[in-house]
């Protein structure tokens, strides 16, 4: 159903937990499901497990989607304050004018990205790909919404590539899968909203430090809360 590329992750104890944790999603053991919060806070033990422990360790896997997130931040401020003449110029794409057409998203995402080839690297693509296909949003909400969104969609895709295999095999029918993926993505996005805090960048700070402190705190943020669960994600209970 479209996730057979998936990446194939370690084989760890916390990462085949995870990957049970997906099967029983969608597939109950005994009639009774996990809840998405739970695949997500279990998914995220074991990333954490690849760099280090809890969220604080997983934020080493989200470097380049940080510095995408403060691009974004930056160009959002931009169209705000200056028009989307200005903020495409600012970019390199001046001659793309007011974003319209099937490579107007590419091509922006691809601006906004610092490309190394990696599975971040495409990832951090297609969630920015996706947080851009309304540009008119960008003209309607603040930079700090449109970088929540970003950071849920990339955690959310990440999830998909790591755990896709699992849920797949899992789920009865096409409509099941999609409902599945709707309940994980649903969860990270309402989770993932950015918490009370320190107040954003002004818009010429969104690429320096301040920038990249303030997406670093937000995406530990949200980490953090995505780990709660009611049951135990470390233990070996099951």
């Amino acid at each position: 159903m479209g996730t057979s590329s998936a990446r194939r992750p370690p084989t760890t104890w916390l990462w085949r937990r995870a990957k049970g944790a997906a099967t029983r999603y969608l597939a109950p053991s005994g009639g009774v499901a996990l809840e998405a919060r739970e695949v997500v806070a279990r998914y995220l033990a074991a990333l954490g497990e690849e760099t280090g422990p809890g969220g604080q360790g997983s934020l080493a896997g989200f470097r380049l989607t940080r510095k995408a997130g403060q691009n974004l931040g930056a160009f959002s401020s931009e169209v705000a304050s200056q028009g989307w003449d200005a903020a495409l110029e600012a970019w390199g794409l001046a001659g793309l004018t007011e974003p319209s057409g099937a490579m107007a998203v590419p091509l922006l995402a691809g601006a906004l990205l610092e490309a190394d080839g990696s599975l971040e690297d495409a990832v951090a693509h297609s969630a920015l790909a996706a947080v851009l296909q309304d540009f008119r949003t960008l003209e309607k909400a603040a930079p700090v919404q449109m970088v929540a969104r970003f950071l849920s969609e990339a955690l959310y895709q990440r999830l998909v590539l790591d755990l896709g295999e699992s849920l797949e095999a899992a789920c009865g029918s096409y409509g099941h899968w999609r409902q599945g993926l709707a309940g994980l993505k649903d969860w990270i996005i309402r989770s993932g909203a950015l918490a009370e805090g320190a107040d954003p960048p002004i818009a010429r700070q969104w690429r320096g430090l301040a920038g990249w402190q303030w997406v670093t705190l937000a995406l530990e943020k949200m980490l953090a809360r995505l780990l709660e669960s009611p049951s135990d994600i470390s233990g070996k209970s099951d």
